[in-house]
């Protein structure tokens, strides 16, 4: 019997918002289905695995960074210095009524997400998330991980949050207040529930564009008639 309801994450809608037949095919249909298209990993996404590991076992375990990575250290000494209970690749959930769940409970977690590093202190928290590769803000990330950590953490007031562009030296803020709630839930609800409504009437449309055809994992796999241009990306 199929779930009442399709858990979601950042990555998830947003790939729903670009086209809901890349969803189907890449989260929705059943494995072993042929329209079923796996996770590819790209060298990009394996080389932004391994700085997340080094970096993660640097602050959750003291271990040294890697002579490659080594100009991290400055940060990674201030983050271990900072105040606070710091946690590494924090994977986190809540069901339906917005109350936290196990990641991996399959039957009631609704949204999930991870954090890269939180620090939480008394009433205020700080909320990273590693990015390796081009500047590119899309602040509904760091705003979900937020609205998951108010609910995670109701001693918590303030959030600060922040994409740390690693390749860069840079980094995104952005500071959410716990009086921000509700319009932080209201700004995913409506795609949501289209994501939903998508999932209960098994309608996955295809949304073809030239910039996100040429990057799809489903027209990567030859599983797409819908593509408007050839598959572009790297292996």
């Amino acid at each position: 019997m199929a779930a009442p309801f399709l858990a979601w994450s950042y990555s998830r809608l947003k790939m729903f918002k670009t086209c809901p037949g890349q969803l189907w095919h890449c989260a929705v249909a059943p494995k072993g289905d042929p329209a079923r298209v796996e996770y590819y990993e790209s060298q990009a996404q394996r080389d932004g695995k391994e700085i997340d590991s080094a970096l993660t076992a640097r602050i959750s375990e003291n271990r040294p960074l890697p002579p490659k990575f080594a100009r991290h250290e400055p940060m990674c000494a201030m983050v271990v210095a900072t105040p606070g209970a710091k946690l590494t690749q924090v994977q986190v959930a809540l069901d339906g009524a917005f109350k936290p769940v196990g990641s991996r409970d399959w039957d009631h977690a609704w949204v999930r997400a991870v954090y890269d590093l939180i620090i939480r202190q008394v009433t205020y928290a700080f909320l990273w998330d590693w990015k390796n590769g081009k500047v590119w803000p899309d602040e509904d990330q760091l705003r979900l991980a937020a609205a998951i950590e108010f609910m995670q953490s109701p001693e918590i007031e303030v959030i600060d949050t922040a994409y740390v562009w690693l390749s860069h030296d840079k980094i995104s803020p952005k500071v959410y207040h716990r009086r921000e709630l509700a319009d932080m839930w209201h700004s995913f609800l409506p795609d949501v529930e289209r994501m939903q409504l998508a999932y209960k009437e098994k309608h996955w449309p295809y949304t073809p564009s030239e910039r996100a055809c040429g990057y799809c994992d489903v027209n990567r796999a030859g599983k797409c008639s819908a593509a408007v241009t050839k598959y572009k990306g790297k292996a």
